[in-house]
């Protein structure tokens, strides 16, 4: 067993920018990235194992091998059909569309799939930055329609280091300008109910999914923003729930930790640069890596100046 690192899928969605490829050095091949998938065993898109027996790998592949699946994965994951989160670094130099997402419920019953949940780790902003999170009261299947549902927008104003935890049914959009890390549910269903009369590049508008938002919103969510502790404590956990638990860990000179038997430790390093040190043997850490912890690793370090999302079910 080794820390297991993975190749990204990127996606050329039009609201992208150019910080994936310049800031966090990724081999993209676009000219605009709007998503890397970092952690990925979904149906529409599954990043790759660089290192180690399973390099070529793709993640679902592996999770699918039965006799290494509960060494790698945990005692959690035994009985997952699908690997259960999925993991984005997301560069949104123009607005996303409002959007919403449903539980596991109706995903399950409409879509024969699972819903999404979701928190956001915002690594970069501009200043006066703001997210859709939310709407004012109840909304209508015609005031969407006509964009009335615009002047109902709950706006949230955020700064780098915050994290926004958003659960399925609630209404939300990403604005322009924000780079973050997304840790979610693995699904990606998502229903879109405004996009600023935004055309395509066909020059089409984008496609709505008025009735299925419908079904699906919640107005009585209410998102949950964690400004997270710089200068206080090191592990500092940003959601704990029925689906995933994130955890923020600042790293100043070392750090040690031991797997789990039980689940895998998913890492993302999102600020800074180390080394993650195993039963003597290094990989070197960069901004922007991620890499999975196999649930009968061990005893790990990890060294440098630097910080961490750690994400397990």
């Amino acid at each position: 067993m080794q820390p297991i690192f993975f190749k990204p899928v990127y996606k050329d969605y039009i609201w992208g920018g150019n910080k994936i490829k310049d800031l966090f050095k990724k081999d993209t091949p676009y000219e605009k990235t709007a998503e890397s998938w970092e952690i990925a065993a979904n149906k529409n898109g599954k990043s790759i194992v660089k290192n180690g027996v399973y390099k070529g790998m793709n993640l679902q592949e592996l999770f699918e091998k039965k006799e290494i699946k509960e060494q790698i994965f945990g005692s959690r994951c035994k009985n997952y059909e699908k690997f259960p989160l999925l993991i984005k670094f997301i560069d949104a130099k123009t607005n996303l569309s409002v959007q919403v997402h449903p539980d596991d419920e109706y995903a399950n019953k409409n879509e024969d799939d699972i819903g999404k949940t979701e928190v956001w780790y915002i690594m970069d902003c501009e200043p006066n930055s703001k997210i859709v999170c939310g709407i004012e009261g109840e909304i209508t299947e015609e005031e969407i329609e006509n964009g009335k549902i615009e002047q109902k927008l709950k706006y949230i104003p955020i700064q780098k280091y915050h994290s926004i935890y958003i659960p399925s049914g609630t209404v939300h959009a990403i604005l322009g300008g924000t780079l973050l890390c997304e840790i979610q549910q693995n699904s990606d269903l998502t229903y879109r109910v405004y996009d600023w009369k935004r055309v395509d590049k066909d020059g089409k508008p984008r496609k709505l999914h008025i009735q299925k938002a419908m079904d699906v919103i919640n107005v009585k969510n209410k998102p949950e923003v964690t400004k997270t502790l710089e200068n206080k404590d090191k592990i500092q956990t940003l959601v704990k729930n029925q689906f995933f638990t994130t955890q923020k860990i600042k790293i100043s000179n070392e750090y040690k930790d031991t797997s789990n038997a039980k689940t895998f430790y998913a890492i993302n390093v999102v600020k800074g640069e180390g080394k993650i040190i195993y039963k003597g043997k290094q990989y070197k850490l960069n901004l922007a890596d991620s890499f999975i912890i196999p649930a009968n690793l061990g005893e790990y370090k990890i060294i440098g100046e630097l910080e961490i999302l750690k994400s397990y079910i």
